[in-house]
């Protein structure tokens, strides 16, 4: 639940008078430096020769990569190792570590000064330390948490100083952290007598046809007696119901109150509807407080075999998402990460993991309004980390209230239906000695019992065997497919789903020949002798993963084959900074699992899981691309991803035959003992039952066209890739051709020849100038060996594409110009309103 800017005055009856009772407004104009100067928390500080920053503002995306930054001495159980080694690249090979100060100015009158005022922040990496006029207001040292103070006391009228000192210590995160105040900090002026910031609790306890009831708890901070008025509005903006109570409020009071909705509108994915709780508290018929909660009528239950929604059986088709943002880093832009929700939607994505930590507000508003289920994450790391400086430094001091500010925070988002209390945790490995599942799992029942809990597990065995599994509400488990037949047959009433699913990495438009799949593994069952290449470019077959991982397609198998199993999340939906496993040694600064890469472009397994996915979309897709010099003569297999029954491949018109995706015959991969609970590798038998396969193709430049059939023998599609020639242009796409001042917009540039293929051999730097109303803020390839600084405006292009984000910062329009050898181009159809 988001704390909404109120300055809206409710209309009651005409004898109200009309106040504007609480303002929330952003903190602006900020200051900022890497020095850590000793009395930078000062009021008298002078701080005219600091950098001037926008809030959100992550520090380290804009400096330079190097490897020296992120050297990791560590043990990392998931990859199988037993003894500690160096590792570089893992949180992104960018200069997290260090200090961060933050300076602003704050004005406020001397007649506000007799209510209150909060300071909101929403995330700040790490370790804050927040200071008014020179005094320590507080503290919160988790960088993922959201959290606010009252700073009241200590303002004064006029100009006050806020300052904010953070702290990145190495080996602090096993991936890209961010470094900074990478989300929005905001100030929140309320009366003494004032709804408690995340103090309302919006459930709805009984759903039928005719109507609903909507219980509201409302936690009130003040002294004195009130008059509290409670309305419901409708997803249309109308006043449905309103209730108004006299009420006596003593420091903290909760009140509570209940609603009839009748015919509601539910929340659901297809139509999410969403009404909003206003609350107003009255002095003498004068509003002296607002509060706006944002809601959904919806059910959800956990049965044995599967998630209900609304009493509808949903699997998830889900996908974990890091919290950067590609190339612009972990400064939270809401555009951003509606792109990469609009992306993943057209994937056939209906549910979000955040892994592995809390999410920026915002981006939860997100899934409400766009009818995507999601589960909130809240640790990484319990008392056992890790990394050397992780959270489980901070666990006993600080998990109770992390843990209990995510969900008072969270739990009106209709779109959350699961608490995560943990992800791999190595606890598992010793059986919970201090058994923290359940402490942590208590805490939740203590502030929610309307969502499940649940937490990722690794080691199916360790998490079984010790009861960690079944003390969660809904278990989850990571890249188990082979077992999961196992786990029903021995634990017939365990409710669970797979967390994390897949580990087979790729780039966009690479391929390596031959297509060899690594199909021996360990008596573990992890892929024993998985195939890495030195420039760090995988193909794009799914042959290639990491030793506990496996291709999409033995998901989707484990999946048909296991009914009762919720469903699963990707690793990941974006590539992200940090983990290039198993490419450390390449220098590679980030991931390579997801089907989009890490500037926004589609690679091939994006339309392997639209297939699966998204049955609105007809899909018809194949690989490899059509320029491929060095195979001139030589066999290569065909791919076609596709919803159609059956296609046919043309060479230069030639044809390959008709081919069509092949029923899989056995089940060879799954497991008869949980012992063996890992599922690396893959194999064409999987392959061919998703995909329709040409294996002997001789490759000759000029036309491949596939034909798709229906049932009938009708042809209903074609597409066609063509051997692209000498670069001839460069073509600057904006994905949008309007946003708001403020906003970040994105270009997609590409190279292109004179009849507009996709020149996908032309890798050269290019030179980017941004003029007119926005500036230059990134720019990436997607290629996770690129070390150019993200920030600057020049950019090698990877496999014939990159992509340019822009800042606007006035209405108008904007200008791109690009410069790449003898090649130019320009584009100026982004407007800014």
């Amino acid at each position: 639940m988001n704390i909404k800017k109120s300055i809206l005055v409710i209309a009651f009856s005409s004898f109200f008078s009309f106040i504007s009772a609480q303002e929330t407004t952003l903190l602006k104009n900020w200051k900022f430096t890497n020095y850590d100067y000793g009395a930078a928390f000062q009021e008298s500080f002078d701080d005219s020769k600091w950098e001037n920053v926008t809030v959100p503002h992550d520090w380290a995306a804009v400096q330079d990569f190097n490897f020296a930054h992120d050297v990791q001495l560590t043990t990392v159980i998931q990859d199988g190792e037993t003894k500690p080694r160096y590792r570089t690249g893992r949180s992104g090979a960018l200069p997290y570590v260090g200090i961060g100060w933050y300076r602003t100015d704050y004005a406020i009158t001397a007649s506000e000064l007799k209510e209150k005022v909060q300071i909101l922040f929403d995330g700040a990496m790490s370790n804050a330390k927040v200071y008014v006029n020179g005094n320590y207001v507080g503290e919160r040292p988790f960088g993922y948490i959201s959290f606010y103070f009252d700073i009241t006391k200590f303002l004064k009228p006029g100009e006050n100083s806020i300052a904010v000192r953070l702290e990145n210590f190495n080996s602090q995160s096993r991936w890209y952290p961010g470094a900074g105040l990478y989300r929005k900090v905001s100030i929140i002026k309320t009366n003494k007598t004032h709804v408690k910031t995340w103090g309302t609790f919006v459930t709805t306890p009984v759903i039928a046809k005719r109507h609903a009831e909507v219980h509201v708890d409302v936690e009130v901070l003040g002294t004195g007696n009130y008059t509290m008025v409670n309305e419901v509005i409708s997803p249309e903006g109308k006043q449905i119901d309103r209730k108004s109570k006299e009420i006596t409020i003593q420091n903290n009071t909760k009140i509570t109150e209940n609603f009839k909705v009748s015919k509601p509108k539910l929340w659901n994915l297809e139509t999410p509807n969403l009404y909003q709780l206003k609350t107003s508290i009255l002095k003498e018929n004068k509003v002296v407080n607002t509060y706006t909660t944002s809601f959904g009528i919806r059910s959800i239950r956990f049965e044995v075999d599967g998630f209900y929604l609304n009493d509808k059986k949903i699997r998830f088709k889900g996908v974990n998402m890091h919290h950067d943002l590609g190339p612009v880093g972990a400064a939270f832009h809401k555009e951003l990460f509606m792109r990469q929700m609009k992306k993943m939607k057209e994937m056939g994505v209906n549910s979000i993991r955040f892994s592995h930590n809390p999410p920026a507000p915002e981006a939860l508003d997100i899934c409400d309004k766009m009818g995507i289920l999601a589960i909130d994450e809240a640790f990484d790391e319990w008392q056992i980390g890790k990394v050397m400086n992780g959270y489980s430094k901070h666990f006993d001091k600080w998990a109770k209230t992390d843990l209990t500010d995510m969900i008072l925070r969270d739990r009106n988002h209709p779109s959350i239906i699961m608490w995560s209390i943990g992800n791999e945790i190595l606890e598992q490995y010793q059986h919970d000695p201090n058994n923290i599942t359940s402490y942590l799992n208590k805490i939740v029942k203590t502030v929610d019992t309307t969502r499940a809990t649940t937490a990722g597990f690794n080691s199916a065995v360790g998490a079984l065997k010790s009861g960690m599994a079944e003390t969660v509400d809904v278990a989850a488990f990571n890249y188990k497919p082979g077992i999961y037949n196992q786990i029903r047959k021995e634990y017939p009433n365990l409710k669970f789903y797979a967390s994390e699913t897949g580990g087979a990495v790729s780039v966009r438009n690479s391929y390596k020949f031959p297509v060899v799949f690594d199909t021996l593994q360990t008596k573990r069952g992890n892929s024993l002798n998985t195939k890495t290449y030195k420039d760090g470019a995988p193909g794009n077959y799914e042959t290639t993963n990491v030793p506990w991982g496996y291709p999409a397609y033995k998901e989707f198998a484990a999946q048909e084959k296991n009914t009762s199993v919720y469903g699963e999340f990707v690793w990941t939906g974006y590539d992200y900074l940090g983990e290039p496993s198993p490419y450390h040694e390449v220098k590679a600064r980030s991931s390579y699992f997801a089907p989009v890469d890490f500037i926004g472009l589609e690679k091939d397994k994006f339309y392997l899981y639209q297939t699966q996915w998204n049955k609105k979309k007809d899909v018809l897709h194949f690989f490899p691309h059509w320029t491929l010099p060095a195979m001139n003569g030589k066999e290569i297999p065909v791919v076609c991803y596709t919803s159609y029954e059956k296609a046919e491949l043309f060479v230069n018109g030639k044809s390959y035959g008709i081919q069509t995706k092949k029923p899989l015959k056995n089940q060879s991969y799954q497991s008869n003992s949980i012992e063996k609970q890992a599922s690396g590798g893959g194999n064409w038998d999987l392959f061919k039952a998703y995909a329709i396969v040409w294996d002997n193709v001789v490759y000759e430049p000029g036309e491949a066209t596939i034909v798709a059939y229906n049932k009938k023998g009708k042809k209903v599609a074609e597409v066609t890739r063509v051997t692209a020639g000498a670069p001839h242009h460069i073509e600057i796409k904006p994905e949008l051709t309007s946003i708001k001042n403020g906003e970040v917009g994105v270009y997609i540039v590409s190279v292109l020849d004179k009849n507009g293929n996709l020149c996908v051999n032309y890798n050269d730097n290019m030179k980017i100038q941004v003029k007119g109303a926005a500036v230059f803020l990134a720019a990436g390839n997607g290629d996770p060996t690129n070390l150019q600084n993200l920030s600057k405006p020049e950019r090698k292009f990877f496999n014939g594409q990159a992509a340019i984000f822009v800042k606007s910062n006035e209405k108008g329009a904007v200008n791109v110009a690009i410069k790449s050898k003898n090649l130019e181009g320009t584009n100026n159809s982004l407007i800014i309103k």
